[in-house]
């Protein structure tokens, strides 16, 4: 094995970005943890639609990809290659790609319970908000739905007619 494979590592703790099997990122977790590796899957709320039934369950925000923190103790990471539920070493060449481990203590910040939550001051429907930084700036409108990817439908009143517009959350500031 040779050094120009391994990673180069300086500073605080740092991960490997892991691609697992489609869906199998909880196993991918389980047997790597059985390796003695630590494993990090940040999960976040999301609705789920089967059946003509609907629920609020965890799933991976990242789907198909989980962390593993590299440890510069001379274990190589190879074996992580040959775990269940895992595809692949995310990297760049020969070099595994690491990841800052300040990432992942500001997604482990946010956790309530073990699952991501938006911060308190999170929108909600029915609130009054103005559009900023939009064609719409300035305008006031109201949360009609909260959406997935930070999105979220506004109902104005463009032109005396209430008007639907899909907004990033981003662009959005309490009245």
């Amino acid at each position: 094995m040779s050094d120009a494979a391994e990673p180069r590592v300086q500073g605080p703790c740092k991960w490997l970005v892991i691609s697992t099997l489609p869906h199998k990122e909880c196993y991918a977790c389980d047997h790597l943890t059985r390796q003695d590796f630590r494993v990090y899957c940040p999960m976040i709320v999301r609705r789920v639609r089967h059946a003509r039934s609907a629920s609020d369950e965890p799933r991976p925000l990242f789907p198909g990809y989980v962390f593993v923190e590299y440890r510069s103790d001379g274990r190589t990471w190879h074996p992580i290659l040959g775990t269940r539920g895992v595809k692949s070493v995310v990297r760049s060449g020969e070099r595994p790609s690491l990841l800052c481990g300040s990432f992942i203590e500001e997604l482990r910040a946010r956790e309530v319970g073990g699952v991501l939550r938006y911060p308190r001051d999170a929108l909600k429907v029915g609130q009054r908000v103005t559009l900023q930084g939009t064609a719409f700036d300035g305008l006031v409108g109201q949360i009609i739905e909260l959406r997935e990817k930070d999105r979220v439908m506004v109902l104005l009143d463009l032109l005396d007619r209430p008007t639907r517009v899909q907004v990033p959350t981003d662009k959005l500031s309490p009245v």
